[in-house]
């Protein structure tokens, strides 16, 4: 009786830890044989293959060999890792005049691949519709699986603008009564602002005039 008993293979497998490129990746491994025969083709590697951010510590790698010379490994786990990345957020803050509509600062998210990311923010902090100066307006990005939440602030500002006022003088006869000159005064889009008139300082009863 003779032997000739099968002897293990030369195996190295490398895990990979990237960031996120929403390419797929897998780990690379090398098998060699006696004499420095690859037997690379031996390896299967497929469990370690993944595209999206994650840590995935139960990746496994088998080697099978054909030819019954080398031992076979069964499932061997390694953790691959895929880290998430920053978008390219930016966001525009708005100056504009008070119009009586509500106004929000407008941005976009890039990722990997000009992706539009756009949808992942959150703007509406910065929504007003007064005349004001909103210093800290705050706004968020969701990144979700594959990118790094982010948030940060900008400035808004909407100016006063001026009312449209007439105010009419009066002339009349002395009737021994107070009279007053009459006013109308309108915002953007027609509202009536009369209540905010003060016209006291044209009130008089006596002949004269002012």
């Amino acid at each position: 009786t003779d032997t000739i008993t099968k002897v293990d293979a030369s195996i190295t497998v490398t895990p990979y830890s990237v960031p996120y490129n929403a390419a797929a990746h897998t780990a690379t491994a090398t098998a060699t044989g006696v004499g420095g025969i690859d037997l690379s083709a031996d390896l299967d590697l497929t469990h370690t293959t993944h595209t999206n951010a994650s840590t995935y510590s139960a990746d496994y790698w088998t080697f099978t060999d054909a030819t019954g010379n080398y031992n076979n490994v069964a499932n061997t786990t390694i953790t691959d890792t895929i880290t998430k990345v920053d978008a390219s957020i930016t966001v525009t803050p708005y100056s504009v005049p008070y119009d009586g509509a509500a106004h929000t600062a407008t941005g976009t998210a890039t990722g990997v691949g000009s992706v539009d990311l756009s949808g992942q923010l959150t703007l509406t902090g910065t929504t007003h519709t007064n005349a004001g100066t909103y210093a800290t307006d705050g706004w968020s990005f969701a990144g979700g699986t594959n990118y790094n939440d982010a948030s940060g602030t900008v400035s808004d500002s909407i100016a006063k603008v001026s009312a449209t006022i007439v105010v009419t003088p009066y002339s009349v006869p002395y009737d021994g009564t107070a009279h007053t000159a009459t006013a109308t005064a309108k915002s953007v889009g027609g509202a009536d602002l009369s209540a905010q008139l003060t016209l006291s300082g044209t009130t008089h009863t006596n002949a004269g005039t002012y």
